[in-house]
């Protein structure tokens, strides 16, 4: 191998590190460039190594320039300035470090982490000004400066290497990227090698070339980024194109099929009952008044509630054919091997039980109630729309109780549900207009044999048909979900009749309003109620709030809640239909209430059945020991009121003393009593604390 001269090695050493730092600085530039339009972290830690390894390298060209010039001079600065380069290359191996942490595990490094490899590259800078011998090429120079520049560069691009092609994906650009540090750091312990061992002849070659090689790995890493980021941005569309295809079959919230994935598996479901002789059962479960659960909870604790039940109805114990969610709180779920009616009952019954158990949501508790319609192949239809269709009408039979049932579709059903929806213009228009009217029905007090009070009942004027009663109508306005827009209409009339009693009587005897299910079941009621006592400047003692035993019952914890809150504003709270449900007497005493209506039927059956007596004597004794006042609606006949009397009854209402009656005559009923010198009682004397 021929000699080569100290010139001509200075200055292929001068060529190589002056093109290595400009490509290193331009190479910095494009990944900064990148950074700012793909937003990768590890692109802007590359940048700044490259920018790190950039001044390192034009130091170096420095010192083998400076070097042909004027060696004597160089000589006395140049292991200054070589510490420095070296500094300047450690802190870019820790830059390199940290991006490609940040590729690998997709986050930025802790900060504390970036702190400690600064200060390694620092500390590793200034053990390097004190080891290095002054020398202006690293041609020649002692193993010292080897080890210094290619033993740490390269044990720390080696490691950063092979962590790389593990870590990383199977791409060609990280392969190429990871491949291109690996091969540097080969390149620096070859180095080293040709440092202690070769003769100085061939040291002299490979020193004054490596820089060229390194320019070239530097190359192949530019381009392997490059096609990393080409093949990221590809990933990401198809991921996005594969996203959208997911959301297009799947609800993205609880990870189910949707209704449009449903509808195209149904027919597949069909064919294959149809061929092995079995039949396909559709099942709908709504949650029933979901609407305050998201009000008690949350959206978000909402969005959990469905996700929960997702997760039920996809570990069911019967695995079904398919789990979709359809619409906001209904999911559809189909079976394929229930011929026997008995038996879909009874899965359905067990489907129900394993939602209604309680469901943790931060640190709440809460139960749901779950309705099922079902629909059958090939009984109730051989179409996806027909059998979805079924089933939703018998989903709403299934949710028209306060505690939802099961229900199989039956014939007519659809009758009854087109005329549901023909009702609900009909009905909007009839609030809008005024078309219904407040009745007024008299309550008296035994004690006092006088007037108490008055129940508000609604009447329907209809334009065509006459006056209707509330069973006429009531029923269809449960089952479109209009009973609180109602209930907030037959309150603000009772407020308005009172604001006009005071101003014309002096005072007022109060009206009790029949509240329905959702208005309980839900904190707004308080805020309600608090702006209409501001509103129509009224007492919250002049106005009862009725709600009916079943209804109690069927939500204890979020309904007791606003009741008692209504209790202590002052309202008086009464249980209507007092004694029909399974539970009456076990419940009694937690219910924040201060009056009970007993129910109609026990008042009809009095004189022919002496256990309704006997249960009535009961109910009373237990409600005054309560502290509880108790009132008898349905009242017909003098022989009902007298036995009544005797079972300690405090209030008595029904037709024997006066029906249901319009604001007028209910009106000149309250100038009797004043004339007769009968003035409305004390709030102490009809409604207990």
């Amino acid at each position: 191998m021929p000699q080569l001269d100290l010139m001509t090695s200075l200055a292929i050493e001068t060529f190589a590190h002056a093109i290595q730092a400009i490509f290193l600085i331009g190479f910095a530039s494009l990944l900064m460039y990148y950074h700012r339009y793909y937003q990768r972290d590890y692109l802007r830690y590359w940048s700044f190594a490259c920018f790190a390894f950039g001044p390192s390298e034009l130091i170096r060209a420095a010192l083998a320039g400076s070097a042909m010039i004027a060696p004597e001079s160089a000589l006395s600065w140049s292991g200054g300035l070589q510490g420095v380069a070296l500094t300047f290359q450690y802190l870019a191996i820790a830059f390199i470090a940290l991006g490609a942490s940040c590729a690998a595990f997709n986050s930025r490094p802790q900060t504390y982490w970036q702190y400690v490899a600064y200060a390694v590259s620092l500390i590793s800078g200034i053990i390097s000004y004190f080891w290095l011998e002054p020398t202006i090429s690293y041609v020649g120079s002692t193993p010292n400066a080897g080890f210094m520049r290619f033993l740490v560069t390269g044990a720390a691009l080696l490691i950063i290497g092979l962590f790389m092609w593990r870590k990383l994906g199977s791409g060609i650009g990280p392969k190429l990227v990871s491949g291109g540090f690996f091969s540097i750091g080969i390149k620096n312990f070859l180095v080293l090698s040709v440092i202690l061992s070769l003769p100085a002849n061939a040291v002299d070659w490979v020193l004054s070339f490596q820089a060229l090689l390194t320019v070239i790995i530097i190359a192949v890493v530019i381009v392997g980024v490059i096609i990393w980021l080409l093949e990221s941005e590809r990933n990401t569309a198809v991921r996005a194109i594969q996203r959208a295809e997911y959301l297009h079959t799947h609800d993205a919230l609880t990870g189910v099929s949707n209704r449009a994935q449903l509808v195209s598996k149904i027919p597949l479901f069909i064919e294959y009952c149809r061929s092995n002789n079995r039949h396909l059962t559709i099942m709908l479960v709504g949650v029933s008044r979901f609407k305050v659960v998201n009000e008690n909870i949350g959206i978000r604790g909402g969005d959990q509630v469905l996700k929960e039940i997702a997760r039920r109805l996809q570990n069911f114990n019967k695995q079904p054919l398919t789990v979709s969610r359809i619409s906001g709180d209904v999911f559809a779920i189909a079976f394929d091997h229930l011929k026997n009616r008995s038996l879909i009952q009874d899965l359905a019954t067990e489907l129900q039980d394993t939602l209604n158990e309680p469901i943790e949501v931060g640190e709440k508790t809460l139960s749901i109630a779950a309705g099922v319609g079902i629909a059958r192949y090939p009984q109730h239809g051989s179409r996806s729309e027909v059998l979805l269709n079924k089933a939703t009408i018998a989903l709403t039979q299934a949710k028209q109780s306060h505690q939802p049932t099961i229900t199989v579709y039956e014939r007519g059903m659809d009758e009854m549900y087109a005329y549901l929806v023909d009702m609900e213009p009909v009905l909007r228009k009839a609030m809008r207009e005024n078309e219904f009217t407040l009745y007024l029905q008299p309550q008296f007090d035994f004690d006092h044999q006088q007037l108490c009070g008055f129940e508000a009942l609604i009447r329907w004027q209809h334009p065509e048909r006459g006056l209707l009663s509330p069973a006429e109508f009531l029923p269809y306005i449960e089952q479109l979900g209009l009973s609180t827009e109602l209930d907030d209409w037959v309150l603000n009339q009772a407020a308005a009749i009172l604001t006009s009693w005071k101003q014309k009587f002096g005072f007022c005897w109060p009206i009790a309003v029949n509240l329905s299910a959702p208005q309980f079941q839900h904190f707004q009621l308080i805020e309600k109620m608090q702006r209409l006592l501001e509103d129509y400047n009224i007492s919250p003692e002049w106005l009862e709030l009725e709600i009916t035993e079943n209804v109690a019952m069927s939500d204890l914890h979020n309904g007791m809640s606003v009741i008692q809150r209504l209790r202590e504003m002052g309202f008086g709270i009464s249980i209507d239909d007092f004694g029909t449900g399974h539970s009456s007497l076990a419940y009694l005493r937690s219910l924040p209430i201060n009056k009970i209506k007993i129910d109609r039927s026990f008042v009809s059956e009095l004189q022919q059945n002496n256990n309704d007596a006997t249960i009535l004597k009961a109910m009373i004794r237990l409600s005054h020991g309560l502290g509880k006042r108790v009132i008898a609606e349905g009242i017909e006949t003098e022989e009902q009121q007298d036995m009544l009397q005797k079972l300690g009854c405090d209030m008595m209402q029904g037709y024997f003393y006066s029906p249901p009656m319009r604001l007028q005559f209910a009106e000149q009923f309250i100038e009797r009593q004043i004339q007769s010198n009968k003035k409305p009682l004390p709030p102490g004397e009809f409604a207990t604390a």
